[in-house]
C-alpha cells in the first residue's frame, strides 16, 4: 500500500559508478591477457618450430619442471590451438590454452631442441628421475671408432 521511500537519482549514481569501475575493470584485465597471450604466442612458436624429441623446462617455487614432446604431440598443437600435450616420465601433462595458471606456466617457460646447449643436461636430468624401462633418452648414441 505504501510506496517505500527510495531517492532513484542516487540509486542511479551509484550504478553507474559500479558501470564504470566495472568497465575499468575489464580493460584491466584484457590488458593482462594481452601480456600473456603474446608470451603464449610465443612458447607456441617454439613448441611447433622444433624436431624430434625436445624438452620444455618451466620454473616454479618447487624448482623447474622438466617435461618433453615429439612429432606428435607438435603436430597435434599445430591443428588445435587450446592445448599442449607435454611428457613426464610416467604420464602425459596437458596444458589448456583457456586456463589462466596454465598460460602464465607456458609464458615462463624455454623449449630446448637437440643441438642447443643444456639439452644432454636436460635428457640426463629427465632420464636420471625415471623409472619407466620404456622411456629412453633423446641424446643420440655417439658412434666409437
Amino acid at each position: 500500500m505504501f510506496a517505500p521511500l527510495v531517492n532513484h537519482t542516487q540509486g542511479f549514481k551509484v550504478n553507474k559508478y559500479a558501470l564504470f569501475a566495472s568497465a575499468g575493470a575489464l580493460l584491466l584485465a584484457t590488458h593482462a591477457f594481452a601480456q600473456e597471450d603474446a608470451a603464449l604466442e610465443k612458447f607456441r612458436a617454439a613448441y611447433t618450430s622444433t624436431k624430434g624429441l625436445t624438452y620444455v623446462v618451466i620454473p616454479s617455487d618447487k624448482g623447474d619442471k622438466v617435461y618433453r614432446y615429439g612429432d606428435a604431440s607438435r603436430e597435434a598443437a599445430k591443428k588445435d590451438k587450446r592445448g599442449f600435450m607435454l611428457f613426464t616420465c610416467a604420464s602425459p601433462r596437458v596444458f589448456v590454452s583457456d586456463s589462466v595458471s596454465d598460460r602464465q606456466a607456458l609464458g615462463k617457460a624455454k623449449v630446448v631442441q637437440a643441438g642447443e646447449p643444456g639439452f644432454e643436461d636436460l635428457d640426463a636430468k629427465y632420464i636420471a628421475g625415471c623409472r619407466n624401462p620404456f622411456v629412453k633418452s633423446a641424446v643420440p648414441p655417439k658412434s666409437g671408432k
